[in-house]
């Protein structure tokens, strides 16, 4: 039977249509997310829950800050979106920071994930995201996070020193500010006692790399290493007595950190001088030390306790008070940072899709905020990592306030006062 040529042209316009419309959207139809998902990873429980609590406090204020203002914009759907702060707790296990990484990017389909703690837990769940999300690492010191290679590293950005950018300072803060002091004549006696994980071998590395490569005045007179849930280091501090160090390199967290300083001088009578590393910048730290903490030292990129050296420290400082009651210590300082730099370049990008919002965070070129940086910018190197501006802090004990204080001695233009030692310093001559 002959089509009439008028209904095979109806026929084929009311199929081009329908296949139209099932192609196409309309772009006024867009349905706009409720809230942008920004996923926070810390130890927010376990042994380092101290320091992953100080980084969702921060991270909480850095998000209620924002959706104050109305959210981020976002180009694509031509509004500002609320922030959402989606947790993953990783319990300073890598097996369970591998479980919270996974969650958040395939169960709760995060845009951005900022934080990481343990380097040894951060290696662990880089793996399912590599590839994957922007994340955006506030707090795992090791060079491995950005420079292995096993993995695609492309999506991770350092934004917190690797033991590279706190190695060197200290290194030579102990050649050019203690070793006049004590050792004029010979080379200044170091011992080192640190973590047995990914955070306490590669301070390791960086220290002896530095010290070789730069012909140092350093002789590494003990390196003893312990258990990460190791609570009694006597046998570890006899050791290090008995090589008769001018200083004592410590490589840990909170806890351990402080029962180290507390243990070789109280028990041990080890009373030389402690240096201990940005990560214990934290008010539990203080608290834990006490009077033992009186003229020893602290490597750190934020100083709370110190004078308000930058702008932005006390409204930052008042307004965690004013939410939390206690003061912000150096980690969670890195994680508000981090926040407000995932938010910059999701509104650069103009999108949520996670393979642009990496992209301008690679292009980021913006204006320090709390963490100070080596020529006043935000910016990434090739290796995803930042370059940040390090302190050298010695705490005083205040018999009066019965508190323990720091101030900044290190670099010249920020410290409000010389290194001086403590009256019970013996050194290994």
């Amino acid at each position: 039977m002959k089509i009439p040529k008028g209904t095979i042209l109806i026929t084929s316009l009311i199929l081009a249509a329908i296949i139209t419309a099932g192609c196409t959207a309309p772009t006024d139809e867009t349905e706009v997310p409720d809230s942008i998902k920004i996923g926070l990873v810390a130890p927010l429980s376990g042994g380092a829950s101290d320091v992953g609590n100080d980084m969702k406090q921060a991270a909480i204020l850095a998000v209620e800050e924002i959706n104050a203002d109305g959210g981020v914009f976002v180009k694509d759907y031509g509004t500002k979106i609320p922030l959402e702060l989606l947790e993953g707790d990783t319990q300073t296990s890598p097996t369970e920071g591998v479980t919270a990484v996974e969650r958040l990017i395939t169960s709760e389909n995060v845009v951005v994930l900022v934080g990481g703690f343990s380097s040894g837990v951060t290696l662990a769940n880089q793996v399912p995201a590599a590839g994957k999300v922007p994340y955006i690492i506030t707090g795992a010191s090791s060079s491995q996070v950005t420079r292995r290679t096993e993995i695609d590293t492309s999506y991770f950005y350092h934004y917190c020193s690797t033991t590279d950018d706190y190695s060197q300072p200290i290194l030579q803060f102990f050649v050019d500010n203690l070793k006049p002091l004590v050792a004029a004549d010979r080379n200044l006696k170091l011992a080192l006692i640190y973590r047995d994980d990914a955070y306490g071998k590669g301070v390791i590395d960086s220290s002896i790399a530095y010290i070789e490569n730069n012909d140092l005045p350093i002789e590494l007179v003990a390196q003893e290493k312990y258990p990460t849930d190791e609570t009694d280091f006597h046998t570890y501090l006899t050791k290090i007595a008995d090589a008769k160090p001018d200083a004592v390199y410590t490589v840990g967290f909170v806890k351990d950190t402080s029962s180290i300083y507390i243990q070789g001088q109280r028990d041990v009578g080890l009373n030389t001088i402690y240096m201990a590393v940005e990560c214990n910048e934290d008010p539990a730290f203080y608290e834990l030390l006490g009077e033992w903490g009186n003229g020893q030292l602290l490597e750190s990129k934020f100083a709370p306790y110190a004078a308000d050296y930058t702008a932005m420290i006390k409204p930052y400082k008042e307004a965690y008070l004013a939410k939390w009651g206690v003061m912000p210590g150096m980690m969670g300082a890195d994680t508000y940072d981090g926040i407000y730099l995932a938010v910059s370049a999701i509104e650069r990008a103009g999108t949520l899709d996670r393979t642009a919002v990496n992209d301008a965070i690679k292009q980021t070129n913006e204006s320090e905020m709390l963490i100070l940086m080596e020529g006043g910018n935000i910016a990434f190197d090739e290796h995803n990592e930042i370059s940040p501006k390090i302190f050298i802090e010695q705490m005083f004990w205040n018999n009066e306030t019965e508190e323990l204080r720091p101030v900044i001695v290190l670099p010249e233009n920020l410290k409000s006062q010389d290194f001086v030692l403590p009256d019970s310093y013996e050194s290994g001559g």
